[in-house]
């Protein structure tokens, strides 16, 4: 009998720990899903004397702020910036480029409100 409460009693724990693995998961995808839905990406190569200016506008269109990380695949270092809700920040990530394409990659994490 004894055996039995301690045998039942570790399987509470390991389903409760279980359970609260698979919340926080959930919990982690969920923001994740939120940034992919609120936050728009848009490429802008402006033309300047030099050469094009690449620009990254990063928009947040939800109620929560976004913090974020830009770059592009002609300069892959990072830029952080913070979008507020509902408005868009630009992000110039090259001075004076020869060339007109670029493409942006942006990580961003949804704050609490």
């Amino acid at each position: 009998m004894k055996t039995d409460r301690i045998v039942y009693g570790v399987a509470a724990m390991i389903l409760g720990a279980a359970l609260s693995v698979a919340h926080a998961a959930a919990s982690a995808e969920a923001v994740a899903d939120s940034a992919a839905a609120c936050i728009r990406v848009r490429a802008e190569a402006r033309y300047r004397a030099l050469g094009y200016n690449h620009i990254v506008h990063v928009a947040d269109i939800c109620e929560s702020a976004a913090e974020c990380d830009v770059s592009t695949d002609v300069n892959p270092q990072p830029t952080h910036v913070t979008v507020p809700p509902k408005s868009e920040v630009e992000v110039n990530t090259f001075l004076g480029s020869p060339a007109r394409v670029f493409t942006p990659k942006v990580e961003c994490t949804m704050q609490a409100r």
